[in-house]
């Protein structure tokens, strides 16, 4: 049969040599368009969106848990051990990223990686978990754990008591009757203002053999009058002390008892620094409850902004292999 012209030969034949095919028939890749695509659509990593999610959590976590922990308090070279231990994790995932900038090098078909974002912020959560961690074990779980190492004392009556029979004292309850004695409180000026007053339990004579317990306050008083309105003063139940931690402030709330003695013709042995609290069992509590506080405060803070940043990175991400 002769070819009609204007119309497409058709090779009927299905052992036709490779050679002889037309590449741009219908039957080859050429003519569906698989060669002429900019790209192929693949889907996002799952398990790897999950790790950038959760493993620099878990790593705060731990990190800000560790060092706000007992552990920090009593054994402090195995909670280091444990935080190195997070820093290993930190640097595996570091690795991982550098492992990751080769194969940018390398492969021209390289693909947007999550081991970067890991690594990233897996640093940046250690780096913010030993910040806060320690802020918080020095302002809130320390003191606690210390008042919870010293001793506690009840139904003290302070004219049966020397400041040598209680040194150990971490948190004392006084007997009912006792009070604040502002008439006879002072003030040492140096930067900051160091209040004093004395504190007696009813029946004390003002000639009192030692004067040796003592309220506390920092720039809560004038310093040339008897003002004495630090914390708790106006509480007209409390009857709870805790001791005074800082050490560095000691010497100048021994200055302003120093003061009152010249001043209001008293004596004062071995004077003790309080702060005066309605009960020195809820503010002692209160350190651990603050402490606690902070770790969920802070632990929530840092998954939302981990969820925010792997969400924008996979949106990114997504992108970069769609288009």
């Amino acid at each position: 049969m002769e070819p009609q012209y204007g119309v497409a030969n058709t090779v009927r034949h299905s052992n036709t040599p490779m050679g002889n095919r037309n590449p741009f028939s219908e039957s080859t890749p050429f003519q569906r368009g698989l060669y002429f695509v900019k790209g192929q659509r693949r889907r996002m990593n799952v398990v790897a969106i999950l790790i950038a999610l959760f493993l620099p959590c878990l790593v705060f976590s731990f990190v800000f848990g560790v060092l706000s922990s007992w552990i920090h308090y009593h054994q402090a070279y195995l909670a280091y051990i444990l935080v190195a231990l997070a820093a290993g994790v930190c640097l595996v995932a570091v690795f991982f990223a550098m492992r990751a900038l080769e194969n940018k090098v390398f492969e021209a078909t390289y693909q947007p990686s999550w081991y970067f974002f890991i690594a990233l912020t897996s640093v940046l959560a250690f780096f913010l978990a030993v910040a806060t961690g320690e802020t918080n074990f020095y302002q809130y779980m320390q003191p606690y754990y210390n008042y919870e190492n010293l001793a506690i004392y009840q139904d003290i009556d302070t004219n049966a008591y020397l400041g040598q029979q209680l040194m150990d004292a971490g948190r004392i309850e006084f007997r009912n009757g006792t009070s604040l004695d502002i008439g006879r409180s002072m003030g040492f000026k140096s930067h900051d203002i160091y209040c004093v007053a004395p504190i007696m339990t009813k029946g004390s004579s003002e000639q009192a053999l030692s004067v040796d317990f003592w309220a506390v306050g920092k720039n809560c008083c004038s310093g040339v009058a008897a003002d004495f309105h630090c914390s708790g003063f106006s509480d007209p139940k409390a009857t709870g002390v805790i001791r005074m931690m800082q050490d560095a402030d000691r010497p100048f709330y021994r200055l302003a008892v120093q003061q009152a003695e010249a001043t209001y013709h008293m004596t004062a042995s071995h004077p003790l620094f309080f702060q005066w609290v309605h009960s020195s069992e809820e503010a002692v509590n209160d350190f651990w409850h603050k402490g606690l506080r902070n770790y969920f405060l802070w632990t929530c803070s840092y998954f939302t902004l981990q969820a925010f940043l792997t969400a924008a990175t996979t949106l990114a991400f997504s992108k970069l292999i769609h288009s």
